[in-house]
Formats: C-alpha cells, structure tokens, sequence
C-alpha cells in the first residue's frame, strides 16, 4: 500500500469557529476501528481511497475547475493513502483519460452522476464499488452529452466553446451544445475528417523529401548551420548507404537551447508516457512505459513565447520550408543518470490515417552536452550521434516515394546515460496541418 501526498489549504469556511489554525475539536466515529474520537478540523489528516472496481482510477481533487490529479490507484482493491482537509473533495475517472467512473446501479428517474468523494473526518475511506465503470450502453446514449466540470458553464460564457472547441465538446458537451452543436461532434469520426477540417495539402509529395535533404548539403545558403551527412541514399552526398539524417551541428545558439530549457522548467517536467488505446470521443490513454524513463514537458503557454523559443521554431521553419501549422508543440526532454528511450518509431507502420497524417519528419535539438552515454542510436542501421550542445540531428520517418507510408528503417533509442544529464528538445512535423485537428481534438491529447 502506497502513500500519496496531496497539500491544500483549509479554508475559513471550512475552519467553522475560531480563528483558522486555532483548533476547532469535532467528534466522528473511526471507520476503521468504530470508536468515537476527535479532531481538530482546521488541520490536515489522511483518508484511504480503495479501489474495488475492475478499473485502475485516477483520483482528482476538485479544484472547481478541471481537477487537480493526485494520484492512480489499482484496480481490484488497489488503495491509496491521501493527506487532505475537511470540504474538500475528489472524484475518480479511468485511468489515463477524464471518463468519469459511475455507480452501477441506475435510475431511470435520475440523471446518472459520477462518483465523487465529499472528505468530513480523518481515516474515512472512500470506496470505489466493484461495479463502478464509464457509462456505456443506454446509460452512455441517455447522458452522452453532459458537462465533466462545475466550471463548464463559466469557460463556456467565457468564449471557451469557440477558442478550445476540441476540449469543450469533449469535456463541456451540454455547455458548448446549442454554439457548436456538441453532440453531434462528440464522435471523433464525425468530429475529425479531414474534409470536415478543411485540411490543407500535404507538406511533402512524392520525392519532396529527397530534394529537400538534397539541398542541405549542396546550397551555401545552409553551410552556416555546419551539415553533416550521417546517412544518405547510396551514400551519394556522403555517410553511409541509407535513408537520409543529417546533422546540423552549430543549428542553435547557445541562448536558444538556454532558453528552451528554461521554458520546459516553466512548463514542469513530468515522467514521460506513452499513448495507448483511444476511446471514442479521441481521448487517448497515457501508458506509463518500461522501455521509457525519462521526463518531458510540452512547451506551451508561458514556454512558447520566449524569445528563444520563438526563435528556433523560425529557424526550423525557414530550414525546412514547413510552416508551423504542421508541428507538434516542442516536447523538451531530460534523461538523468541510468534513463533512456529503448528503441521505437516516430510514426505508425504503414499509412496513417488520421487528420494530420504521418510525423513526416523529426528535427531533434540537443540542448546540453553529455559527459557519458546519452547517444541518439539508429537501431536497424548501427549509427549513433553524439549529444552535443547546439546540434540538430534531422531525420524522415516516412518513404520519398510516397510520404503517406512510414520508412521501417527508422527506428531508434536514445541510449542510457551513464553520467550527467542529457537535455533536448523536438519538433514532430506532421504531413498535414496538426494545429487545426488539435485544436478540434482530433490528435489525442487533451491536455
């Protein structure tokens, strides 16, 4: 049995008589060991989350917006400790997505409402009943388009449905219906055609990709980035036989990847994940992965409108000719001693058929040097690259032939670090415009 800690802060309300912090004794009745005792409400104390449902739930205390997440607790009687005061309360959603958990049983003359815990004494446990599940069948259709938040209403008068209408019609249904005709679009394929998008065309067509690496190592207009060919078809612009990477190895200044840094601090690092199966509002579940340890933070809000930061993306984007409709926000990326990224692919195998399509291509920025370890590895072609500081190491994930089919050569790792620390950033540049079926909630992330 695991411990979570969770600080708040009592409020006056909360407090009742007294001065906050002063003592305010109230009597209650164990729910462990049914003796009467007291406690001083004003005071933190700890509850127990059990978890006999056949779901691993994420627990949230409810911070009258969206949610504060405080910790998971496994399925089939997982528990959890949390430190927490009187008022406040939490509710549970399955893990790695905001689907609310709910009772089993059911009324028709009510509408279905979500579990949620209200704290009032010290050692409560808030259970989790074994038949607690999302909503599904005519329980799912009756209460399909419904608010997941108290503040659903505020963001929605706000203007929210029409500046985040991706997150709202997902998370704010019956708020954003009557301005977005929510329900409608709660299905993620009738939400997230291309068509429907008004897609734009493709960054790359056949033999778009070549030209472009081509060029890199031919124009003098690039000699100022120092591009070194690691690998290139028939080894003809040098490096070895293979697909095209390329590095650039004086692309960023020392102030841009000081800078980048700086926004992933801002951002907050957190231990990376994976993506795992989508439901079908597009909600994709965050899988906490064996084969990766390092952290990550996605540089948005305050990270994206440093100076540095805004710089870089320009420079990728004057570099490569894609406009910056088509990237991934910059994932920016720690590995400590002993982490590492074992080896997977940057897109899906085969031809990806989602709105943004493939990740066409990724330009990959090292932000700090490395005294050990730490190297970026190809693992199909035996190629590895040295971390250092201001390199951009670029390379395609999908064929020049045909840029909507995935190249299978291009697996790779980032190797563990054996001492010191290993800082980077990246850019995943989609075939399609990515910004507008994020912001429609059409790429998975609900962030």
């Amino acid at each position: 049995m695991s411990c979570s800690v969770f600080v708040g802060k009592v409020s006056a309300a909360v407090s009742g008589e007294g001065e906050e912090g002063t003592g305010n004794l109230q009597s209650y009745i164990d729910d462990e060991t049914g003796e009467h005792k007291t406690f001083d409400s004003t005071k933190q104390f700890s509850v127990e989350v059990l978890n006999y449902s056949e779901y691993r739930a994420d627990v949230y205390w409810d911070d009258g917006r969206f949610g504060a997440y405080v910790t998971t607790v496994e399925a089939n009687g997982g528990s959890e400790f949390l430190n927490t005061f009187q008022g406040h309360s939490f509710f549970v959603t399955r893990h790695g997505v905001r689907e609310n958990l709910y009772p089993g049983e059911e009324d028709d003359d009510i509408e279905d409402e979500p579990l949620k815990f209200y704290v009032r004494k010290p050692n409560q446990k808030l259970m989790i009943p074994d038949d607690a599940a999302p909503l599904s069948g005519e329980r799912a259709i009756k209460n399909k388009c419904r608010d997941r938040y108290e503040m659903c209403k505020r963001e929605a008068a706000r203007g929210g449905c029409s500046s985040s209408p991706g997150w709202m019609i997902v998370h704010c249904c019956k708020s954003c219906d009557e301005e977005l005709n929510a329900s409608a679009l709660l299905d993620f394929d009738a939400r997230c055609s291309r068509e429907r998008l008004n897609m734009t065309e493709p960054a790359w067509k056949p033999g778009d990709l070549d030209s472009l690496f081509e060029k890199w190592v031919t124009d003098d207009e690039f000699k100022q980035y120092t591009p070194n060919v690691v690998s290139s078809p028939d080894g003809k612009f040098g490096g070895v036989d293979g697909p095209w990477i390329i590095t650039f190895d004086t692309f960023l200044t020392d102030y841009e990847a000081d800078q980048i840094w700086e926004g992933g601090k801002k951002s907050g690092f957190e231990r990376s994940t994976d993506q795992g199966a989508q439901n079908e509002f597009g909600e994709m579940e965050k899988v906490m992965s064996r084969t990766r340890t390092s952290n990550n933070a996605w540089c948005t809000g305050p990270c994206q409108v440093m100076p540095g930061v805004i710089s870089a993306t320009k420079k990728i984007e004057k570099v490569t000719g894609v406009p910056e409709k088509h990237y991934e926000s910059f994932q920016i990326l720690q590995y400590q001693k002993n982490q590492f990224y074992r080896m997977h692919h940057d897109s899906s195998p085969g031809k990806d058929e989602s709105p943004s399509g493939h990740r066409i291509m990724t330009f990959f920025l090292y932000l700090s040097d490395v005294e050990e370890g730490g190297a970026t590895r190809f693992s199909k072609l035996g190629l590895d690259i040295t971390p250092k500081k201001g390199r951009a190491l670029v390379w395609p994930s999908v064929k020049n032939e045909n840029p909507e089919i995935s190249d299978g050569r291009m697996y790779h790792e980032a190797r563990d670090v054996i001492s010191g620390e290993k800082r980077a950033a990246n850019h995943w540049i989609h075939l399609y415009d990515y910004e507008t079926p994020n912001l429609w909630g059409c790429t998975g992330s609900f962030s």
